[in-house]
Formats: C-alpha cells, structure tokens, sequence
C-alpha cells in the first residue's frame, strides 16, 4: 500500500474526494458523516493557521482502539482553490507525497477553479479519479516490479542463503516518496515498524549513496536498516501520462544482523536487482 486515503475539498468547504485504500482508515470509512467532518475539520484547521498567521504541514492521528506507537499522517496542502488532506505511514516523505499532489492539481484539479470559486461542485470523471489513484498508489513503478517479483525473490534467497547468510533478515524497494511496493523475506507490517523506527532520514539520498541506522524498540528485534539509492529511475512522464521531464527514484531497504558488513550485501543487491529492473 502507497498512500492510505485523500480527501480534497475546496478552499471553502466543497467536498470532491474522499477515498481510502487501507485497513488503518476502516474508522473513517464505517464513521457516518465523515466527508462532512473531515471537510468541517480541514476548515477549522486552515481557519486557525490563518488567524495565527502559522503553516500547518502535518498532523499526526493515533488510535485510542488499539495501541500503535506510530499512528498515521495527514500530510495537509494548500493549492490553487483547494486544501488537501493526504493520509500516509509516517516514514513516507512529505515532500514527495506533496510532489504528486502538485501532479494531481496540474493534470486533474486546475480545470475546475472556475466552477469552485462560483460555488458550483465539479463532478470529476472516471479516468479522472482513476489518474488521482494511480499516481497516488505509484503504479507505474508497482506494475514494473510486480512483473519481475519472482526474479526480485530468488535475487534475495540467492544473497541471503548463499552469499551472506545468517545476516539478512528482511529487504524492500521504495517508490520515491518511501511507499513499500516489494518486500521479501520479512513481512511487510515488520518491514513498516523499522521504517517508521528510522523517520524520513532518506529523503534527500543520492543516487549510490547509502544510509543505515541501528534500530532497537520495544517488540522488535535490534536490527541495522540499510538504505540504498541505486539509481533506477521512473520518467515522470509516464507516471503523469503526458510530456514532462525528470524522473523519481526508487528505493533498496535491507534489514540485517548488527554486526554484518553492510558494503558487500549492498552492493550484491544493487547489482543483482538493477540487473532485473533495468
């Protein structure tokens, strides 16, 4: 799962869009009358940041049902006529989840200014709303790795029963924003916790440039998170459908014994993948 829910509305209080694609949003789904709170709460928000002349670029929500050290984030954006409410994992980057809802304004939202600044309410389309989802739910770079998942799969079992073995414990690619669109060997809801356990440390890694970070919390294993950039690009014009320029990275995630030598596994893995994915 990438992003786990939006809402958009307008400036003024005009709802457009309200989805959400993960369990951790059950409540805002069943919750009768949630567009109107979420709209009634996006207002109240902007109104306040106004008055007190403060930007407000997150929030955090957690659970009072069940205990969930991390919770989720709503990462909140002004643009155009419009406030946006994105709902996501706290290791994803902000920035980059602000990066497609800029996508998302210029491809789908700008053609309906007129209509909100008169009051009216657009109806989007389906390819409209089916646009928002897959450059939300990175589903270029997902259809890519999903076609080669069984050859990312014996690329890891291969590293980590032959070359390294007793030090891997987990791996993941990363869309450019952190969103997890792969995970082997450990499941994803452990590869979660030692993303979150890390923050958004690499958010600004470069291309062969590598992170790692000593991760011990409570009901997890002390374990080393190693982050890689390798390199492999997805055009930006593919993931909006029309001529742009650029590209968004993604991501290689290691979980690995404490004590290994992380150099070697990083480098079996970089050559092993980008030789699947490129």
């Amino acid at each position: 799962m990438a992003i786990l829910g939006i809402s958009i509305q307008s400036n003024t209080g005009i709802p457009l869009i309200l989805d959400s694609w993960s369990e951790k949003l059950a409540a805002f789904r069943e919750g009768e009358g949630t567009p109107i709170l979420i709209c009634g709460f996006l207002s109240a928000l902007s109104s306040f940041a106004k008055s007190y002349r403060q930007k407000i670029s997150y929030i955090r929500l957690n659970p009072v049902d069940f205990n969930d050290p991390y919770g989720i984030d709503g990462v909140y954006s002004f643009i155009g006529e419009y406030m946006v409410l994105c709902f996501t994992d706290p290791f994803q980057f902000h920035k980059m989840v602000d990066l497609k809802i800029q996508w998302i304004y210029s491809k789908v939202l700008t053609k309906y200014e007129q209509m909100i600044k008169t009051g009216r309410v657009p109806t989007l389309t389906e390819e409209e709303h089916l646009f928002i989802e897959k450059v939300l739910m990175d589903s270029v770079a997902a259809d890519i790795i999903s076609r080669k998942k069984e050859q990312l799969r014996v690329a890891v079992d291969y590293i980590k029963e032959k070359e390294f073995p007793g030090d891997i414990y987990g791996c993941a690619i990363t869309s450019f924003d952190n969103s997890i669109l792969f995970n082997h060997v450990m499941e994803r809801i452990e590869i979660e916790a030692y993303l979150n356990s890390i923050g958004s440390k690499g958010s600004s890694l470069q291309d062969s440039e590598i992170l790692h970070n000593y991760v011990t919390f409570p009901g997890l294993e002390p374990r080393l998170v190693v982050m890689t950039n390798p390199g492999v690009k997805i055009p930006i014009a593919d993931i909006i459908e029309e001529p742009g320029e650029g590209a968004v990275p993604l991501y290689y995630y290691l979980i690995t014994d404490a004590n290994c030598s992380i150099g070697p596994i990083v480098e079996s893995l970089v050559q092993k993948f980008n030789a699947v994915l490129l």
